[in-house]
This record gives structure tokens, sequence and C-alpha cells, in this order.
């Protein structure tokens, strides 16, 4: 039997059941006598009628009231059937032999109650405001009853009152409700601007951060008018050059001075200049490149670098290129510069270099398989890892590099090939001129600045592909020259399976840092590309007006046991790069002693070529044109979220005759 079963058995008047036990006997009941709410209110005695009459229109507020007289009017006569049931044969004596009911097990207060007087029963109907009559239906107090504790509440109490007040959950607006509606709505409209309304104003607006400490907080966006190669600021005395090794004369042919305050460098803002706008994901780098950190102040071109979160990256920084806006092939460029920080401040990385036109940095589609060869043999050296088919040549499976005193069995390197050596199929998407003419876009490095002790020193490098055995370019007699041993030193790291550096490196004086005097030092680099491969060729480094080393064309000499052939100077055209990052892959960064924002500067930057030989300043070249293979391939230098060759939409590498049967 239920609890509820139960509960109703034991409230049903004892006269009642007799009564249902007998007329079970007979036959079915007919007219079995009960009393529930329906009834009772329907009794002729009008004080019936009244009690149902106010339970039907309590409101919340009456619950109590509610409560009280459902309790006393919770007497029901249940079918024969179950009285019939021998567990209510002793219901009148209180015992039975029936294991607990449900509802006791459960903890539920319920009891049969006889009141001792009718003035107990009096007391109890009182809080309904009345007490039944003689000739009504329910039954009367001396036939006992149900009771559940006044104040204990069940589950479904709230299902039994089917007539509460219908207002409770109106449509009608109320002024909370009008005041939640409202502040939700300023909620996510505030929330709507701050992500989606203020990125759209700054993308168009192009504004500075004003709340930090930068030189930025002065610069406007304007536009400088298209101008010669050669700056009209430039003095005359600067406009030849005299190189210092062999005295011969140059002329300039390329010049800015920076002279002009305000100058932004967004697309179309400059006929020669664009700054960056890309995370740098070659060398995993801790800033993103923006526009926004470069500008002119004071007649400088100032680079800022500071912390500020700029698409999930820690910092803000800038690098100008003059990517297929200016380039030249051979002679000297030369820059005056002031370098962040201290001298033995050690975590950032300002860098001068240039690079082949048909790669663009950042851009990493476009240099795949173009960085950084300088190569025009067809044999193992174009191919993937430097290595043939059958896995030959041993060298190219092992390396003993850098310091290190066994043979580390590792790939010499990790490059893909080289996409357009002299060997290429035809029919295959070349630059040109023609398919037996070798494209790349080699790396030559006027400055990078690192740190070692107490030291600054300048990296001075030629990245070049494919490599010598465990990177070791410098065994030839004559491969290089150094001017002055006591502040330039050959570079001990040579190479990774990315790049061979041919490198030396030279000791910086303690002057030319924003946190020194801020005295501009002069850094540039002179080659000789060697059109004719005539063994001519050379690249020579400076410092300050001298020379520090000299590459000479012995280092770039075929090597036997990686079976490659002689890699060459830079014949591509050359675009000038200047950037200032910070990244851990360069060298160690030693967070507690950097000051933000850096800056970098530059007073000038000037490039000559050599008097009374060809001019050769465009980013198109006869001899080696760049411009319609861009064209064709502008997803390559513009999309820089394709990260190889192959996710664009060619799909596969061009075929050369080394690798494929043409």
């Amino acid at each position: 039997m239920s609890a509820r079963q139960y509960d109703r058995v034991a409230a049903e008047p004892r006269q009642s059941r007799e009564r249902s036990a007998k007329s079970n006997v007979n036959g079915p009941r007919e007219h079995a006598p009960t009393w529930n709410r329906k009834a009772y209110a329907t009794d002729e005695d009008p004080a019936d009628r009244a009690t149902y009459a106010s339970r039907k229109s309590f409101g919340s507020e009456n619950w109590e009231d509610a409560e009280d007289s459902t309790e006393l009017n919770a007497f029901i006569n249940m079918p024969s059937r179950v009285v019939q049931d021998p567990y209510l044969h002793d219901l009148e004596s209180g015992t039975t032999n029936v294991s607990t009911p449900t509802s006791v097990k459960h903890g539920v207060s319920s009891q049969v109650m006889e009141p001792a007087s009718p003035g107990l029963y009096n007391s109890m109907t009182k809080r309904v405001g009345r007490q039944p009559n003689a000739g009504s239906t329910r039954p009367n107090a001396g036939q006992g009853m149900v009771m559940l504790h006044p104040m204990q509440a069940e589950s479904d109490d709230y299902l039994h009152i089917p007539d509460k007040n219908p207002d409770a959950h109106s449509w009608r607006p109320t002024l909370r409700g009008l005041g939640n509606v409202f502040t939700i709505t300023i909620i996510g409209l505030s929330v709507l601007m701050l992500f989606v309304g203020y990125p759209i104003l700054a993308d168009h607006q192009r504004q500075f951060n004003k709340g930090l400490a930068s030189f930025l907080a002065d610069a406007e966006s304007s536009k400088i008018p298209v101008r010669g190669l050669i700056d009209e600021d430039t003095e005359e005395q600067y406009h030849t050059w005299t190189n210092p090794v062999d005295k011969s004369q140059y002329d300039l042919v390329f010049s800015d001075e920076f002279n002009k305050d305000g100058r932004t460098f967004w697309p179309g803002d400059d006929p020669f200049w664009e700054g960056g706008n890309f995370y740098y994901a070659a060398t995993h780098d801790y800033e993103w490149y923006t526009p926004e950190a470069i500008t002119t102040k004071d007649g400088y071109l100032l680079f800022t670098m500071d912390e500020y979160v700029e698409r999930l990256n820690l910092f803000r920084s800038g690098m100008l290129q003059s990517w297929n806006k200016f380039c030249f092939q051979g002679g000297y460029i030369e820059g005056s510069v002031i370098l962040p920080g201290s001298h033995d401040m050690q975590g950032f990385w300002p860098g001068f270099w240039l690079m082949g036109n048909l790669g663009r940095p950042g851009y990493l589609g476009s240099t795949d398989g173009m960085w950084p060869y300088a190569y025009e043999a067809c044999d193992v050296g174009i191919m993937p890892f430097q290595k043939d088919t059958d896995g030959s040549p041993v060298a190219a499976s092992r390396v003993k590099a850098n310091g290190a005193k066994s043979y580390q069995h590792k790939n010499l390197s990790a490059l893909p090939g080289m996409r357009f050596p002299s060997c290429t199929c035809s029919g295959q998407d070349h630059p040109g001129p023609n398919r037996k003419t070798a494209r790349s876009a080699p790396e030559l490095d006027i400055f990078e600045i690192q740190v070692q002790g107490d030291e600054s020193h300048a990296s001075q490098s030629y990245q070049v592909a494919p490599y010598d055995e465990n990177y070791i370019w410098f065994n030839n007699k004559g491969s290089y020259k150094v001017y002055d041993s006591d502040i330039t030193k050959r570079n001990p790291w040579s190479g990774n399976p990315y790049q061979e550096a041919m490198s030396c490196t030279t000791t910086l004086p303690h002057w030319p840092f924003f946190d020194a005097s801020k005295r501009p030092i002069r850094f540039g680099v002179e080659w000789d590309p060697d059109f004719e491969n005539t063994g001519s060729g050379h690249i020579t480094w400076y410092m300050d007006g001298k020379p520090t080393w000299t590459l000479n064309d012995a280092a770039l000499s075929g090597n036997e046991n990686t079976e490659i052939s002689r890699r060459i100077f830079p014949k591509e055209p050359m675009f000038i790069i200047m950037n200032l990052a910070i990244s851990s892959g360069f060298q160690q960064i030693q967070w507690d002693d950097l000051e933000f924002p850096a800056h970098m500067a530059f007073d000038y930057i000037r490039v000559y070529q050599k008097h009374g030989t060809q001019k050769r300043v465009t980013c198109n070249p006869d001899n080696y044109p760049t411009a319609d293979y861009i064209q064709r391939n502008l997803e390559l230098y513009y999309n820089n979220n394709l990260t190889s060759y192959l996710d664009s939409s060619h799909r596969a590498w061009p075929k050369n005759s080394q690798m494929n049967q043409c």
C-alpha cells in the first residue's frame, strides 16, 4: 500500500469502513459515501459553501490558511476493495503485523487522532472559521482523522492550488523588469563595442596608442609626394663614396634622409617604403609587426617596441621594407643608426639586411624553396634535404657542427629543395628570363646585434644554400679576410638545417645606443655580384666607415663530401629591410634587464654603385625579372597565412630534370 493510500484509509471514519465492508459482501456498492473537496463544496449547508468559496479565492498571501484548511478537510473514504485488506482491520486498535507504511518510513508526520474533547477539535477547526454541521456529509470529529504537521509542506502542494493569482506571471511590464532589460542591453552594446567597434575604428582610423610613453604620439598619417631616387636633402658631399679598400669611386643612386617628420608607412603612404603588418613566424618572434610602430621624428626614422598586446603577441614593433619598390644589384649601401637599449642589454634583435625580391619576409609561401638559395648548378644541391633519391651522400645525413664533439644523425638540410633551379622543365611557372636561369631569394645581413657577456656584437653574414659538410665554409685558403682581429672574429656559429651562415662578428663601442650618447654609428656592405662568373665576386662589410671583413669567392666553392657545386654571390635585385625584433631563437633574453618602450633610429639610408658602370636600381631588371611572376602569384606575396608554396593554388612543386623527367 502506498503512503497516500495509507493516509486516506486511516482518515476514513470507522462506521463508513464497516458499511463499506458489508456492502462489499452483499454486492457492489452503488452509493458508497465519500467526502472530498467537491462533495464538501456542494453540501447543502451554506457554511460549507462559504468555506469552499473562501478556499477558492485565496492568493499567495493566504497560503498558510489554505494549508490549514486542507489539513482539516482531508477526509476520504476508500473503495471497499481496499478496506478488505487485512492490514486495515487493526487500524482501530492501532496494531498491525504488516511492515511499517512507506509514509512513516520516509518521515511523513501522520497519525490517527481521536480528540480528547470537543474543545480540542473546536480549537483546530477554529482556524478555518467554523465547525462541521451535524447534517453535513462530512464525518464528525469523533470518527478520527489524519493530520499533517501544520508547518510541513509537501513537494506537490502547488499542484493542488490551480487557482493561484493569475497576475503573478502577467505579461505586463514592471519597473524592475524594464530596468533589467535596460541593463542587459547596455552591457551587450558595451561588449559589442569593445570587441567589434573599437577594432574596426582602429583599423580605419589607424590611430596610435596615445596612452603609452612612445614617440609615436605625434605621428600623423601623411603621404609624401613622389620624388626621385635621391633625396633632395642629401648634401652634395655625400653624392659620392670612395671605397677604402681599393679606392674606387661610387656614385649615389638612392638616398633617404628622413628629415620630414610625421611620415607613416602604411600601404600606399610612401613611394619606397612599407611597414609590415604581420606576425613573423619564421623566427618565432614575440612581437607583432605593425606600421604604427614606425614614423619619422627629429630627422630620424624611428622604430618603437613597446609592451602592447597585439593579436595575442606580447609586444608591438616595426619592420620596414622596400620590397617591390626599390631594389638594386650590387654596390654599396650604408645606414646610420642608433641602437636600442645599452651595450649590455641582452634581448633586443635589431636588424638591417637585404633579400632577393622574389621572396618577401613574413610571407613564408613566397620564400619556400627560394631562401636562402644562391645556386646555379643542377645536382643534389637542389634536392629536398640535399639528398639524392638513394639517400646519398652520407654527409647529408650526419652533422657535427657549432662546437659539437660527435656526429648527430640528422639531416644536414631541412629545406624542401630549390624551386627554380637552372634545369626547370619547360611549361613550368618560372620567373624568367628563361627556365635555364636559376632564381632564388638570397639574404645578405648588414648587421644583426647580439650581446655576449657585457659587450654587443654586430653579426655580419651571408646566408646561403646548399650547404658545406657540417656548415664549414672557412677551410679553403683565402675564404675570408678580417681587417682588425682585435674586434672582428669569425662567428663560431655557422649554420643549422635551415641556413648556412658565412659570418663574422665585430665588437661595438658603447656609445651608439639610446641609453648612452644616442650618437649614430654607420654600418654598410659592398658586394660585386660577378654577373659573368669570372671569380671576381666578393662581399665586404663595414662599421663606422671602416671595413670589418671580406668574404671571397673561395668560400663559395663546391664541397666534395656533400656533392655540391659552387655557390654564387647575390645577382638578384635586392631590397632593403630594417626591423626591431625580440626572439629567444636569436639569443637568450634577459627579461629583467630590458626596458620598454625601446627605440631604434636611422639617420639615413644611402646606396651607391660603381662609377662608370651600368646603374642597376630596379626590382624588375631584364636579366632577373620579378614583376610578372609576382603579379601571377599575388597570393604568395600578400597572404601571410600561407606557410609553404604547396599551400597556394599551385599544389605541386615545379618540375626539374634532376627530380623529374621533363
